[in-house]
């Protein structure tokens, strides 16, 4: 790989660009979801927001920059510094950081009947700096601001700065990582990146006449049959009798032993996963079988290892293999790295010249010592919630684990729908045992999920890639910092404004729904159950790590070796499940590509699966514009979170309010009956 420039050069018009982009993003992801229930625009790694700004930024603001002067135009360099600011802003509003946060330290007292006991349970270990105070001001944000009452921004400034204080440690946890990971990733391992691939295709080129693919056909026919599917059925919104093209589904039916299959074929997915390690998306759909039959066995035989957790695969046996699995991963990763991280450690303790880390985002030793001062701040800030420190440092390390392993899937796989396959704090609790958690910790666990539970677009997968994309365009150190810190700020605003103007709970959506109440439910089911230390989990878990390192051993010892142990961790993953089907026909369009023509013919026919890309997301982009004009509040969900899940709202119903006597006296309702 060619040496990176130490000083890259940054434009004031990239930085505006990048600046507006990160602002209009931020604003699209709630503003879609809560109030036009429209497409999930920050969700997921390679989101809608993200995808069609970028595509927008390249694809025309750019030209018209050219055409009015080539000075006026943006570099290749420049739209790498968009994307990275992009990637950055997509994993902080919604369901990246601020939903859940914000709902869940909103809830305990909002949400506290007699009937739960939470207030018996959990509100004596609450710290009060933690959560805003009680009252009224917690049933406006739920219900809406009653007339001539101003949002009452005072009881939410403590608590979100301290929180925030979490998620910037968390955040410089995770840009750290990338600093001393980036090198063995995309320098020694050769990483494929699948999710970069197409930003990068659209910065090239952007100098001149832009990116080499518009002159293919290959590449307009694939942008017609992703764009032809959402823009055929559009006027099917103001027409219900105009004839809609379904979604291209595999549904087998299961029964009481057999569980079935229900998956369907993505076109972003499949256009990106073309990018993939063919192994990867082989053993995804292998290994999604060989889960299928180990289901059938438990349901045939009635085995369990306890109820399944929220935000967890289900059964829970597969959670703790898959789990497993993660760590075995994370582990490997470690020692396959180890040279590397000896050199890093000598260049941030003895400060050693013959190691260079000029081209990366961090030197080695802010990465390494910014590592180490935000993990002790994290760990002290969970103790600090009541969470005793062996479980917070259990805690930690589950996320770390969760983190690295969804990296690692989507850098090398291409996954852009992705989950961890257990919720962190089920790690701590179930290796501890619930009987020996004292009320505090308990409950410091429940408030935790406000700062991780639902990994769909964790910060490290999407700073891996930026790091991609730095490694090859360049961009200069600060920008992402930037970035975060303003989507942070404007997150956290723009989401207590919806929720006091419209009502959170009115959003229809889960977070602000069942969401909140999850956490709390959950810990106080265990505190009754009093439940010791399970041995089927620490089976399991032992089971997912055996496997894993045995084809980890299998892959490197032999050849011909062809499933990837990535495959045996995300197949039960509910949204790869979900796309089981688009990697088994990706899987099949490689293989047979690759037999008849080799490399020649793979990368000729690349155009086509950029086109699907950029077709669909500019099909859903002007999808998601004809909804805020014409169907605000029962908009078209064209792109998932997660299937079969919590995730997924019904139909957009019309909002009803019912009134009923219960700890808070109002209740606000979607849809009839």
């Amino acid at each position: 790989m060619p040496e990176l420039q130490a000083k890259p050069v940054l434009t004031v018009r990239a930085t505006a660009v990048g600046l507006v982009a990160v602002v209009l993003v931020t604003l699209a992801g709630p503003y879609s979801e809560w109030v036009v229930r429209s497409s999930y625009m920050t969700t997921n790694y390679f989101p809608l927001g993200l995808a069609f700004l970028f595509i927008l930024i390249a694809l025309f603001l750019n030209p018209l920059l050219r055409r009015a002067g080539p000075r006026f135009a943006l570099r290749g360099d420049d739209l790498g510094v968009v994307y990275m600011m992009l990637t950055a802003a997509v994993s902080v509003p919604t369901y990246g950081m601020t939903g859940y946060l914000i709902s869940i330290v909103a809830s305990p007292f909002y949400y506290a009947t007699p009937e739960n006991g939470w207030a018996t349970y959990l509100h004596p270990h609450i710290p009060r700096w933690a959560v805003p105070e009680g009252g009224p001001e917690m049933a406006w944000f739920f219900e809406g601001l009653p007339p001539g009452v101003s949002i009452p921004w005072r009881v939410w400034v403590g608590p979100l700065f301290w929180w925030g204080s979490l998620i910037v440690a968390t955040l410089t946890l995770c840009i750290c990582l990338v600093a001393v990971f980036r090198k063995p990733w995309i320098e020694q391992e050769r990483l494929s990146f699948p999710v970069a691939s197409v930003p990068l295709a659209l910065m090239e080129g952007a100098e001149e006449r832009g990116p080499g693919f518009l002159r293919s056909r290959l590449f307009w026919a694939g942008f017609g049959v992703a764009a032809l599917k959402i823009l055929w059925n559009i006027p099917g919104y103001f027409n219900s009798g105009w004839p809609v093209l379904p979604p291209f589904q595999l549904n087998i039916p299961g029964g009481k032993v057999f569980p079935g299959i229900r998956a369907i074929l993505t076109f972003p997915l499949l256009g990106l996963a073309y990018f993939a390690n063919a192994d990867v998306t082989l053993s995804i759909w292998v290994f999604h079988l060989v889960h299928l039959l180990e289901i059938a066995l438990f349901n045939r035989t009635g085995f369990s290892v306890g109820a399944s957790e929220m935000h967890s695969i289900t059964p829970a046996a597969l959670a703790w293999q898959s789990f497993g699995a993660f760590a075995a991963m994370t582990l490997g990763g470690v020692y396959a790295t180890r040279g590397h991280l000896r050199e890093v450690l000598r260049k941030a303790f003895r400060g050693d010249q013959g190691v260079d880390d000029s081209g990366e985002i961090l030197s080695y030793r802010a990465a390494v010592f910014g590592f180490l001062g935000a993990g002790v701040y994290i760990v002290l800030y969970l103790h600090a919630l009541g969470i005793a420190l062996p479980a917070a440092i259990l805690l930690v390390y589950a996320v770390v684990t969760i983190f690295l392993g969804l990296t690692r899937a989507v850098i090398e796989g291409g996954l852009m729908f992705v989950l961890g396959p257990l919720v962190p704090q089920a790690f701590p609790i179930h290796m501890i045992g619930p009987a020996a958690l004292s009320g505090s910790t308990m409950t410091g666990l429940a408030l935790s999920y406000g700062w991780v539970c639902d990994p769909i677009v964790a910060f490290l997968p999407c700073g891996a890639n930026a790091a991609k994309v730095h490694s090859e365009r360049r961009f200069p150190r600060g920008t992402y910092l930037a970035a975060l810190g303003v989507s942070l700020l404007l997150s956290f605003w723009f989401s207590l404004k919806l929720g006091y103007a419209f009502g959170s709970y009115n959003f229809g959506d889960f977070v602000f729904q069942e969401g909140g109440q999850v956490p709390y439910d959950t810990m106080i089911s265990k505190m009754k159950a009093g439940q010791g230390i399970s041995a089927g989990h620490f089976e399991f878990l032992g089971l997912g790590l055996l496997v894993t390192l045995a084809l980890t051993y299998l892959r490197h010892r032999f050849a011909w070796w062809r499933l990837h142990p990535i495959g045996f961790a995300v197949a039960s993953t509910s949204p790869v499940r979900w796309t089981v089907l688009t990697f088994f026909v990706i899987w099949l369009v490689k293989v047979v590509t690759l037999r008849l023509g080799g490399m020649l013919l793979f990368n000729r026919a690349k155009p086509f699966f950029i086109g699907l890309v950029i077709g669909h997301f500019t099909g859903a982009g002007l999808s998601f514009i004809v909804d805020v004009i014409w169907f605000r509040g029962r908009g078209h969900v064209l792109y998932f979170k997660q299937a079969n899940g919590p995730h997924l709202p019904p139909y957009p119903l019309p909002l009803r309010v019912r009134r009923g006597r219960g700890h808070q006296g109002l209740f606000l309702k979607v849809g009839g009956g």
